[in-house]
């Protein structure tokens, strides 16, 4: 329990954004699932939505933030020019 807690003393979030190419995944299996419903097989379709939330579900948890991570945004340079390297 106490490794979830960072220096700041804030928890780590459990689940993190879930990534877009995940619908690659999750979407045919959705309308594979509708399909199996249509074809009166029903138990593989729930199966198949289950699975799908599954994907869902591990691509958030994988995706979640680290410990360490900083900010995305940071105030301090904001305005400072960047040159070209």
């Amino acid at each position: 329990m106490a490794g979830q807690y960072g220096s700041s003393g804030q928890r780590r979030p459990f689940l993190g954004r879930v990534d877009l190419f995940c619908l690659f995944a999750v979407v045919p299996m959705l309308l594979l699932a509708g399909l199996m419903f249509w074809g009166n097989l029903a138990p593989v379709g729930i199966g198949l939505i289950v699975l799908a939330g599954l994907v869902v579900l591990f691509d958030s948890w994988s995706n979640r933030p680290s410990k360490h991570a900083r900010p995305e945004y940071d105030d301090e340079d904001d305005y400072e020019p960047r040159g070209r390297y």
